[in-house]
């Protein structure tokens, strides 16, 4: 039986990802680290100077065979969830190397990470996974936010739309493309929101969901809602905004009326994702080089659509 605390932990989590899989010199990279500030506007950040925990041999193992790496992270994700990916960046981390990828198939759209140890270049053998453990089940999860999107893309397309047209208004900005390209893993995301998934077993995915990968658009929403209903999953979505603020003089107290108007004006929204779980945050303008992702003190979040206490698992 799923629990509501299953899919909160899920929404509170932004993994960290690394640089873009590029022909670079070892002399341009080690230029880029050092020339990077730990901090610096969300605006002007491409993913640059980030790196992960991981040995020094791991980390020149990633560089030297990263060709061959990128196509096994995308023969994993093709044998495992029968989606096509493009690698996006390999990198050292821990003693093994990580590889991330970036999906846009059929309109499932989202970034994802997944590690191996070093000998994964000694075979081309399939990398079917029979891997029933919580780390299988949480990049299920990050997979299906990708089946989220396409189940709400209309209206999560018009929600985009919307904090484009506000972001001078209430003053913010969101990741850039190439930074989240580059750092991001933690499933369906775009410059102002992410989006959250259950994390079901691979066993589920490939009963559930895999089959409707090729289905139409009213064929792939009626087969989400029914997936579910037989999962006995009742919870909902969550899309939560990562908003910088673009004040120099940001603080919660400066800025927390301006996100509860904002949250009204979403409100009205009639074309927007309503019967998700919507909520905004804010925060300054700065982001860190070193881990880019959205856990910050200075966070302000004010809820838009609530649906947690009419919709949770029993």
């Amino acid at each position: 039986m799923l629990k509501k605390a299953k899919l909160i932990l899920i929404a509170t989590l932004l993994l960290s990802g690394c640089s873009t899989i590029e022909n670079e010199s070892k002399k341009d990279r080690n230029t880029e680290t050092k020339s990077v500030p730990e901090e610096m506007e969300a605006s002007k950040y491409v993913g640059q100077g980030f790196q992960p925990p991981a040995e020094k041999d791991a980390i020149e193992f990633a560089k030297k065979h990263k060709d061959k790496i990128a196509k096994r992270g995308e023969q994993f994700f093709m044998d495992n969830f029968g989606l096509k990916v493009k690698a996006t960046n390999v990198v050292g981390s821990g003693d093994g190397v990580e590889v991330f990828v970036h999906c846009d198939d059929h309109d499932i759209v989202f970034n994802a990470s997944i590690p191996f140890d070093k000998s994964i270049i000694d075979s081309n053998s399939s990398l079917r996974s029979e891997d029933k453990g919580d780390d299988m089940s949480t990049l299920v999860g990050t997979v299906l936010s990708g089946f989220e999107y396409r189940a709400h893309k209309q209206e999560l397309d018009s929600l985009t739309e919307v904090l484009k047209e506000y972001k001078s208004k209430y003053k913010y900005t969101g990741y850039t493309e190439n930074a989240i390209m580059k750092t991001q893993n933690s499933g369906f995301r775009n410059e102002y929101y992410y989006l959250t998934a259950i994390p079901y077993t691979l066993d589920e995915y490939k009963k559930y969901f895999q089959p409707l990968i090729k289905v139409d658009d009213k064929s792939f929403r009626d087969g989400i809602k029914n997936s579910k209903k037989q999962l006995n999953d009742k919870s909902r979505p969550y899309v939560v905004t990562t908003l910088f603020s673009t004040k120099d003089n940001y603080t919660k107290d400066n800025t927390i009326d301006e996100m509860i108007d904002f949250s009204e004006v979403l409100k009205k929204k009639k074309n927007i994702p309503r019967d998700l779980n919507v909520s905004l945050q804010i925060s300054n303008k700065y982001i860190n080089t070193k881990r880019p992702n959205y856990s910050k003190k200075d966070v302000i979040e004010v809820g838009v659509f609530n649906h947690e206490k009419a919709n949770t698992n029993d």
